[in-house]
């Protein structure tokens, strides 16, 4: 049965195995991405995270190897593909705190 609204909000605990640099995309659009270390069984899967703006200020004080909380929602977008559309997901981080 479908729902009438929806919930757009996770959070994951993991750890941090990489931080990029700010890259400034647009004068109105700055990203920064870091990889959480999940796991799924015995498999350690690298799961991107995408901050945006002022969101980044919450990543001022985490660095590579701490374990943190991270707060997300779902994001895509449609691209253009052979004959089809292509769709593209991504994670998009609204907070990160230390664990």
């Amino acid at each position: 049965m479908a729902h009438n609204t929806q919930k757009n909000e996770f959070d994951i605990d993991g750890k941090i195995i990489f931080i990029s640099q700010p890259r400034y995309v647009s004068e109105k659009l700055t990203v920064r991405t870091l990889v959480l270390e999940v796991f799924d069984n015995n498999y350690s899967n690298p799961c991107p995270i995408t901050f945006k703006n002022g969101r980044i200020d919450s990543m001022k004080d985490i660095n590579m190897g701490d374990w943190v909380n991270v707060q997300y929602k779902l994001g895509g977008f449609k691209g253009k593909g052979d004959g089809e559309p292509k769709y593209y997901a991504e994670n998009i981080g609204v907070t990160v705190i230390k664990a």
